[in-house]
């Protein structure tokens, strides 16, 4: 049996310690093909930017690539194992650097038993190793499975409890930090108890309340973070308490005491037992003769002999913020004294998204990236890759081949407050690959959508208006709505005659969250002719479904990228329902490629093929589509006579490889087309592809 997630890949992320939510959409599936197409002979180049970060390729550590590393711990045979969220994986890098797949990671939640690839696994989280060099994993917080060091994965219980869960629903199935005896036994930590599962898979409470207070945010203060544990050859269990920062020690009878730090306090103060401090604990292990290490939220790390006498054996070198702007997740520490550790949070002016890379920290304290690849981000012009991006979208390109994107600069700590903070900036890209921004804007003045025209100026949508950028950044407006439009206009396309195309949606706070984070469900189609008359093509702003139709009776799950070809129809991606759809002048909306509501992959005949999460589409000069098939990690062709085809990109592959087509590519946000010169931006970059 397996359990589908179509969770994949961040578009807002809320990160509570270990808990990460993600707010995006996916799925995987397979599909007969109709012929293989002819194989791409172009090849790919990074333009401008950088493309460093997520991915999910094998090899030496110097170039694979990963996303959501959640855990990391060191077997008795010196192999570093990383529990990987992103990408559904257990991955091991073993001592020679070499990254190998152990189980899962075929880009898709969901849940089987099995050998290697035909694991699956929903999210794991958490992962501790035994003395014989089995791996123990805790997967979406629901289930405890066991991994042999030949990758055949069992599932030994399903702990879940939400049955029982006090607090909301998505903060119930939160990872279950684990650690394993040498019996086999293994203790885990789940909504503020201390738990064990025995060898017989009877589940048992040790502690009933390990701490006696939520998080310090008021509006959290319900909720307890996942503390990280260790357990001893003795049986006694280490607990890092992160909601009042605290080491517990509790013997294997359940009697838990204060080892070190104060349940009262938050600094770093070195001491014996109730006279030492701690400011934030992250996450603990354990070296061979019983100290304790524990990392802090600031990046410290401290050791803890069996007598409770705490020292800081290691400062940040480095101003490093906790909670939502950076959060430690993965840390271990191996025979010699190296430590080992991911993060989650903001690097630049831009989230990074999906834990990419493993940090070093050497015997002498110095910090290195192990493996992966943490991808730069940033607002900084400059040449190739000097140049830094934040989330560049809309690309579009003007007759003489420069690129303009859109991008969106984050202030993630705004998005906790009743405001945000971010900003957008038009920004241009030669055809020699030199960044320069044009125009910036804050928030209120946030650009959606963009399209060039004949003479080089770039329309952008926001709010109910429709700015113009000059080539030289001058800015005007071209259209202002009223009371009647929605309050979100993205554009899409602009036609020959100055006519605008724009998706229509409305400003949605999130439910039953006090955390503001916007979403535009757009699902109306307006054109905003020259004169600045309005009339709606097709759909119903903030109404979603997927109905073919003419004019208001159409419905669409959302509304991505959009093209026109040389009849004046209008192409768009629908995300949400996986497909792609045109409507015609005369506001006639039909489903011409994918398959509705089914995410997935398959070539051929474009009623049969399959997307995942498409987001953008766009037109060459004898009107085939291209499609950004942003979850498949593929640029997708769909000719004239109905068939789809993979140009750019390999199905089950995500990272960066540059030559020959077709390559192995990031998500795709956005594309655009030039002759046989196909651009594609994400999250961090710019690619070229000549096709």
């Amino acid at each position: 049996m397996k359990w589908m997630n179509l969770a994949r890949f961040t578009g807002h992320a809320i990160v509570f310690g270990s808990l990460v939510v993600l707010q995006a959409c996916g799925g995987s599936g397979g599909g007969d093909n109709v012929g293989p197409p002819p194989a791409p002979t172009g090849k790919i180049a990074l333009l401008a930017g950088d493309v460093g970060g997520l991915g999910n390729l094998d090899g030496a550590r110097s170039i694979a690539t990963f996303y959501g590393i959640q855990s990391l711990t060191v077997d008795p045979a010196g192999n570093l194992m990383v529990g990987e969220v992103g990408n559904h994986a257990l991955r091991k890098i073993s001592a020679d650097g070499t990254v190998s797949t152990v189980a899962g990671g075929d880009m898709v939640a969901a849940f089987a038993d099995g050998q290697g690839a035909a694991a699956k696994f929903l999210n794991p989280q958490f992962v501790a190793a035994d003395a014989k060099g089995n791996w123990y994993i805790s997967d979406k917080g629901d289930y405890i499975r066991k991994v042999t060091p030949q990758g055949t994965v069992t599932t030994l219980a399903n702990v879940s409890t939400d049955s029982n869960c006090q607090i909301p629903m998505a903060l119930c199935s939160v990872g279950k930090p684990l650690a394993v005896d040498a019996a086999g036994t293994v203790y885990f930590t789940a909504n503020n108890q201390l738990r064990k599962l025995g060898a017989n898979g009877q589940v048992e409470t040790l502690v009933d309340a390990i701490s006696s207070k939520g998080m310090p945010t008021p509006a959290f203060s319900f909720v307890y973070q996942s503390s990280s544990l260790v357990v001893d050859a003795q049986g006694t269990i280490y607990i890092a308490d992160r909601n009042q920062p605290v080491l517990r020690k509790v013997t294997p009878a359940g009697q838990m005491t204060v080892l070190a730090g104060s349940e009262g306090a938050s600094q770093i103060v070195d001491g014996e037992g109730s006279a030492a401090r701690f400011l934030e604990l992250q996450s603990i292990t354990m070296d061979a003769v019983g100290n304790l290490y524990v990392l802090e939220g600031n990046g410290a790390i401290r050791k803890v002999t069996p007598a409770g006498l705490v020292s800081t054996v290691r400062q940040p070198t480095q101003t490093w913020g906790s909670g939502w702007s950076y959060s430690f997740t993965g840390f271990a520490r191996d025979a010699v004294g190296n430590f080992y550790l991911s993060a989650l949070g903001a690097g630049g002016n831009a989230p990074v998204f999906g834990n990419t890379a493993i940090l070093k920290i050497d015997t002498q304290g110095v910090e290195s990236v192990y493996a992966g690849n943490k991808g730069l981000v940033g607002e900084g012009d400059g040449i190739g890759s000097a140049a830094q991006f934040s989330d560049p979208r809309s690309p579009s390109i003007d007759a003489n081949g420069n690129l303009f994107v859109l991008d969106r600069f984050v202030n993630p700590n705004s998005h906790l407050s009743s405001h945000i903070d971010d900003s957008y900036s038009l920004r241009r890209i030669s055809p020699e690959g030199g960044t320069t921004s044009i125009v910036r804007m804050e928030y209120q003045n946030a650009m959606s959508g963009a399209a060039v025209d004949r003479r080089g100026n770039t329309y952008v949508g926001g709010g109910r208006r429709i700015r113009v950028i000059a080539p030289d950044g001058t800015v005007k407006s071209f259209f202002e709505g009223g009371e009647s439009l929605p309050d979100g206009l993205k554009v899409l396309a602009v036609d020959d005659s100055g006519a605008v195309y724009v998706a229509a949606g409305s400003t949605v706070p999130t439910a039953g969250l006090p955390i503001l984070v916007p979403t535009r469900p757009y699902g109306a189609i307006y054109k905003i002719n020259s004169d600045k008359t309005v009339s709606l093509l097709a759909g119903k702003a903030g109404v979603q479904g997927l109905v073919d139709g003419k004019g208001d009776s159409a419905r669409f799950s959302s509304i991505g990228g959009g093209a026109l070809d040389s009849a004046g129809n209008l192409y768009v991606a629908d995300p949400a329902n996986h497909v792609v759809r045109k409507v015609t002048p005369a506001g006639l909306v039909s489903t011409i490629a994918g398959q509705p509501g089914v995410p997935g992959f398959s070539d051929g005949a474009a009623t049969q093929a399959k997307f995942w999460l498409p987001v953008d589409v766009k037109i060459d000069g004898q009107d085939n589509l291209y499609v950004a098939d942003r979850n498949n990690a593929l640029v997708r062709k769909i000719t004239t006579s109905g068939v789809v085809s993979t140009v750019v990109g390999t199905v089950g592959k995500y990272g960066f490889v540059p030559g020959t087509l077709p390559s192995v590519i990031p998500p795709p946000e956005g594309i655009v087309l030039k002759d046989a010169v196909l651009f594609i931006t994400t999250r961090n970059g710019v690619l070229r592809a000549d096709l």
